[in-house]
């Protein structure tokens, strides 16, 4: 069949860059898994009929996935993985715009199509999607990329097939190295290969197509060999074997009815209902099944299931009903999104920070999650909530972040508080640790989170007369407050104020912008004109930094031509955090990405420069 050589029933393969597999389907529609150069394009004819095709990408490694533009150009459908749609797509800033100088993060990010893509279709983590007739499962894949998948195909005949990309090439052995050492001199990438193959042996293929390399018969034969190969790592570079088993996945009680994750960044809990369902406290990222580089991006922040066969295995019901969240930040409530894609699961947040997770684009803050997450339930703050026979008290908890709650739980007696990230029990190396294991109180504040003094006093009370049996917390171990766990909170709590007033000048009749040191801020802080120009509504807050009535004079700075933004006149009270609104205006025709706004500050004649800003991308889809 000229250039194409058949490897089975319904399975040809084109050698080019990368192998090229076409799978048959029904009524002349094909699969093509992987592009290559798109050499094979000009070759499809050559399969018989053809009456549709769809391009399968595993990763975004430019020998691989380039050559779909080809068969774009024919009219195929082109599907890539979710995770890889900022090198497909051309968005991946934090490669593009990089300097090669002092270069440390080692991943191939750069090995993406110098072209943008157009992809027909991104395909989610664990979905099963029918093409060409077939059903095909998208099975994660971190590995040389850590947005690739493996697809496994349900052939006519019932045999089950899996292209694994570059997990393998055979057995034992892996393509190419380089790609899994993500940063300097690691080789994290082993343990993702390690795990991926576990999860595609789970469903047990009869064959393995790898991109590069030759058909895998025996799989689990070949990725039992992988593993010893890597493992003699430990002779070279002692403790890498330890890390290849990585974290084990499951739960473990914690009090009846409470349990806790043993693989996941942030603390998570789950409370079984009476009724089987599950809540959970919190949900982010992975850490069995998945290492996660250093680089805090969102390319390499991919979040995976966690817990559920094993909550599975306690209910009869491999699902998470309801995740309440503790605060906003992405390794909290990260996996949100992927439960309720897959169970339908609510998020239940507390109304002073759900804005954060259902619109980041409009705020500036750390470790906000990039994409918007439905918030089911906004819970009341001093009021109980119930899920099921659960009460959940939210306060508004200010330390780690003003847009954080304490959550005090009841159930069956039980009186267990929820910390969030507020404080830890650290040891004097800066391991997380317990009151009762020689740990001492870590006031976790980020001011950037936004901070005001009498934070941690404020939880403190609130904790001192719940009285719970237990506490829990985002990052250490679950612990049961003792006399000398109190002293160390009451002794915290009144430091952190004192130590505050006596480094900063923030007394009641200096001039000053607070501990978080931010006068203003826009909103939204990613302004984003779909349309090449015109007029938008900009928003936010200014802080009266005087203890007396002043007059604020607030001006934009937009140092492009045609750029408009009329200035703003408040009357302020002392101390007073004020909303204000505004309208930007931008020449029509302009297309632009990330380009910086300013806001300049005046209070009473006295100048404070610019003190916030914005980015403004106008006339592209995306920001």
């Amino acid at each position: 069949m000229g250039l194409w050589s058949t490897l089975e029933e319904g399975i040809l393969l084109f050698r080019d860059s990368c192998n090229v597999y076409a799978v048959r389907g029904t009524n002349g529609r094909w699969l093509i898994v992987n592009a290559g150069t798109g050499a094979a394009a000009a070759h499809v004819s050559e399969l018989g009929e053809v009456r549709g095709v769809t391009v399968l990408l595993t990763h975004h490694f430019r020998d691989h996935s380039a050559g779909a533009a080809r068969f774009l150009s024919q009219g195929a459908e082109v599907v890539a993985p979710y995770w890889e749609r900022g090198h497909m797509g051309g968005a991946q800033t934090e490669s593009r715009s990089g300097d090669n100088w002092l270069l440390y993060d080692l991943a191939w990010d750069r090995f993406a199509p110098i072209e943008p893509l157009r992809i027909s279709r991104w395909v989610m983590d664990y979905e099963t999607m029918e093409t060409a007739g077939l059903s095909v499962q998208v099975v994660p894949a971190p590995g040389v990329t850590m947005g690739a998948v493996t697809y496994v195909v349900d052939m006519p005949m019932g045999r089950r097939v899996a292209f694994v990309g570059e997990l393998m090439c055979a057995e034992g052995k892996i393509p190419r190295l380089s790609p899994l050492q993500y940063e300097y001199n690691d080789l994290m990438g082993g343990q993702n290969v390690l795990a991926s193959l576990s999860r595609v042996l789970a469903l047990g293929p009869a064959a393995a197509y790898p991109s590069l390399g030759d058909p895998i018969g025996d799989l689990a034969s070949g990725a039992a060999r992988l593993r010893a190969n890597l493992e003699r790592f430990d002779s070279i570079q002692p403790g890498y074997a330890a890390r290849l088993r990585g974290s084990e996945d499951g739960i473990e009680e914690v009090i009846p009815r409470l349990y806790r994750a043993k693989s996941s960044i942030a603390e998570t809990h789950f409370i079984l209902g009476r009724s089987g369902r599950v809540l959970a406290l919190d949900y982010g990222y992975a850490t069995a099944g998945v290492a996660l580089p250093r680089r805090a991006a969102f390319s390499t922040r991919r979040t995976l299931l966690h817990s559920v066969e094993a909550l599975g295995q306690l209910t009869g019901r491999a699902r998470i009903d309801t995740v309440v969240a503790s605060h906003y930040h992405d390794d909290h409530i990260g996996g949100v999104g992927l439960l309720q894609r897959l169970f339908g699961t609510e998020l239940w947040a507390g109304e002073n920070f759900a804005d954060l997770i259902e619109r980041p684009a409009e705020f500036n803050r750390p470790c906000l999650w990039p994409e918007a997450i439905g918030v089911n339930k906004r819970l009341p703050l001093g009021e109980a909530v119930r899920w099921e026979d659960v009460s959940i008290t939210l306060h508004p908890m200010v330390g780690h972040t003003e847009f954080s709650t304490l959550l005090l739980i009841e159930f069956e007696g039980h009186r267990v508080a929820h910390t969030g990230d507020q404080y830890f029990y650290q040891t004097s190396s800066g391991q997380n640790s317990a009151p009762h294991a020689g740990g001492a109180v870590f006031t976790n504040h980020v001011y950037r989170n936004g901070l005001a003094l009498g934070g941690y006093a404020h939880c403190l009370s609130l904790l001192r007369a719940f009285e719970p049996e237990l506490i829990l917390s985002g990052h250490a171990v679950p612990y049961r407050p003792d006399a000398e766990a109190w002293r160390q909170l009451e002794r915290a709590s009144v430091e952190f104020d004192a130590i505050h007033k006596a480094l900063m000048p923030i007394g009641e009749e200096e001039v000053h912008f607070g501990p978080e040191s931010q006068a203003a801020m826009l909103q939204p802080y990613s302004l984003h004109m779909p349309g090449a120009g015109g007029t938008v509504r900009i928003h936010g807050w200014v802080l009266n930094p005087f203890n007396r009535k002043v007059r604020a004079r607030l001006r934009f700075e937009t140092p492009y031509p045609g750029w408009s933004a009329a200035p703003i006149e408040l009357a302020l009270g002392g101390r007073q955090k004020c909303a204000f609104e505004g309208t930007l205006g931008v020449p029509p025709g302009t297309r632009c990405r990330r380009l910086p706004i300013a806001l300049d500050l005046d209070v009473d004649g006295r100048p404070f420069g610019q003190v916030a800003e914005a980015w403004v991308t106008a006339g592209f889809d995306s920001f």
